[in-house]
């Protein structure tokens, strides 16, 4: 203990002493002051989150309302782009209606036409029928003449033989029937000519045979014709009839495309309309607000200083610099200002006062007009 107690007592052994306590109330004072400044640096960080979380709040607002509002213009926009879009369509949608109508009328019109040109040809089949039936009935009214001839020719061969038999034996008896064989061979020459008469006849006949051949078979050409004309006539109405069914066909399905693009138009039209007229209600307001108000004769002379008033309830006020004042009723149009029911010191004027204006920039110039003494004057907007 005496050489512990000896050695503290030592220099060095106290220095080291004296700067290891100092050292430990540094790092105490240090550790002291660290701590404070731990608290005052976690208040702060405290505050900044909580301003940052109210930031945060507040951006994530401004952000939902920046998207909502680019939403809605968005909106706006595909809604202006829809109904542009619409009546695109609608007009192209019109413009093919108004081109298959008018296709549609173009194949009526030759529909009907075809109709008529059938029922022409059916009438001329119809008269070439007939006029082949009446050429078979004067074939067969022919045919029968001729039958007939052949018959006469017949009996008169038969009586010719007969009139020979009795031409042999009246040889036998040729006194006894003299007379009877002149008779018989005036009528033998009567018989040759009626024979002779027939030949000709039955070529006549036969001539006209051949002609009513000839025209039969020409007819039967034509009625032919006219029966494969008729064939394609039918076959091409059927045609056109399957066309115009196909169309109606169309314009059944495209009706009602176009029936709900009219209401779309319709709708559009009417948010439009709501539009324009709140634009025109704003334009009103600004043009009537930037028709009332005070306005002052800026331009050196009498007048200077003059003011006029126009309020929004049509009353004014007209003031000069000395404070003398005129009140009353007032109608402003873009052409003219109407001063009535006046009251103040009107002096030698004289109401109501129909006074020609010109509007300018920020305020308007009073033409020359009977009985209008603000003529000449130029009002500018009091500031």
């Amino acid at each position: 203990m005496p050489d512990l107690s000896q050695r503290l007592r030592e220099p060095l052994v106290l220095v080291i002493l004296i700067v290891a306590v100092a050292g430990w109330l540094a790092f105490l004072a240090m550790w002291i002051n660290s701590a404070s400044q731990t608290g005052n640096l976690q208040q702060s960080i405290a505050t900044l989150t909580q301003d940052r979380d109210a930031l945060s709040v507040q951006l994530s607002e401004n952000e939902t309302a920046n998207g909502a509002l680019t939403a809605l213009q968005d909106q706006i926009s595909t809604a202006q782009t829809d109904m542009a879009a619409n009546t695109a369509s609608l007009e192209t949608v019109k413009t093919e209606l108004a081109a298959r109508q008018t296709d549609l009328d173009t194949v009526n019109s030759t529909l009907e036409a075809n109709r008529a040109e059938a029922s022409a040809l059916q009438q001329q089949a119809d008269a070439a029928t007939q006029t082949t039936n009446e050429l078979t009935a004067k074939q067969t009214d022919l045919q029968a003449q001729i039958d007939a001839g052949n018959q006469q020719l017949a009996d008169i061969n038969t009586r010719v033989e007969a009139a020979r038999q009795q031409e042999a034996t009246a040889t036998a008896n040729a006194a006894q029937l003299t007379s009877e064989a002149a008779t018989t061979t005036a009528a033998l020459a009567d018989q040759q000519t009626q024979l002779q008469t027939a030949r000709e006849q039955l070529t006549t006949a036969q001539t006209q045979l051949a002609e009513l051949a000839t025209q039969t078979e020409s007819a039967g050409t034509d009625l032919a014709n006219l029966q494969q004309q008729l064939t394609d006539l039918q076959t091409r109405r059927d045609q056109l009839s399957s066309e115009v069914a196909n169309y109606q066909n169309q314009r059944d399905t495209l009706q009602p495309q176009v029936d709900t693009l009219t209401q779309t138009i319709a709708d559009r039209g009417s948010e439009l309309a709501a539009l324009e007229a709140n634009i025109a209600e704003g334009i009103a307001q600004r043009d009537a607000a930037a028709a009332t108000g005070r306005f002052v004769v800026s331009a050196s002379g009498s007048a200077q200083g003059l003011s006029l008033n126009l309020g929004p309830d049509n009353a004014f006020e007209l003031s000069n610099r000395t404070g003398r004042s005129v009140t009353g009723r007032y109608q402003l149009t873009d052409t003219q200002l109407v001063l009535s029911d006046a009251t103040g010191n009107l002096g030698n004027a004289s109401f109501p006062m129909t006074c020609p204006i010109t509007r300018a920039d920020g305020g308007f110039t009073i033409g020359e007009g009977e009985g209008c003494a603000l003529s000449g004057l130029e009002f500018d907007r009091a500031p």
